[in-house]
């Protein structure tokens, strides 16, 4: 419970956090997770549903530099929620955590979330879940490699353009597997190809 004069000192740090001198939102950052945690947390994670960009972003952002106990309020927002926006920024919050926290492996948990991700239709969730695989090493890899063959075109190309950023002989050889399945949509190939040739140009 926060009494007045604390939540009079929250105001003020909140709209400090929301300021756009980087100095004087750092410290105000800084301080609310110190003193105000939760509170801070469930503000931030409420604004996810925000139609102010600005807002959503700042709130990704520092989201993401709470680390493992993100994670845990992500899933349950993403799975109550039928709003893609809400998703969209549900997984790039998860993506910052994974980049700040050098993270490779998510919870099973945490997997669900991916797992529901790729049975979406809209693109925008799509690209930002295989942008998440990308930044989970192997077990992104792994995933990404089934998703190349996926029927759904977009799913495909995305994963093929991840996977060419990581390069390594298991997704060469994939690569050279694509290319000569004539099951594979020539669209797929053409990204391969043209990786190949910028490669060895």
């Amino acid at each position: 419970m926060i009494d007045s004069i604390d939540l009079n000192k929250y105001i003020e740090l909140y709209q400090d956090f929301l300021h756009p001198n980087p100095n004087i939102n750092s410290q105000a950052f800084l301080i609310l997770r110190k003193e105000f945690e939760s509170k801070f947390m469930n503000n931030l994670l409420a604004n996810l549903k925000e139609e102010d960009l600005f807002l959503r972003r700042k709130s990704i952002l520092a989201l993401g530099r709470f680390g493992e106990k993100t994670l845990k309020s992500i899933v349950t927002l993403y799975m109550d929620s039928n709003n893609t926006t809400v998703k969209v920024s549900c997984l790039k919050t998860m993506i910052k955590v994974v980049v700040n926290f050098d993270l490779e492996e998510l919870t099973q948990e945490n997997m669900l979330v991916v797992e529901s991700a790729l049975n979406e239709d809209a693109p925008e969730i799509i690209l930002t879940v295989i942008s998440l695989l990308r930044q989970l090493g192997e077990t992104g890899r792994n995933i990404l490699i089934k998703i190349s063959r996926d029927k759904d075109l977009l799913k495909a190309k995305a994963s093929i353009s991840a996977l060419l950023e990581m390069k390594d002989q298991t997704v060469d050889d994939l690569f050279d597997e694509l290319l000569n399945d004539k099951s594979i949509d020539p669209m797929i190939k053409e990204d391969i190809l043209r990786d190949k040739n910028i490669e060895y140009s």
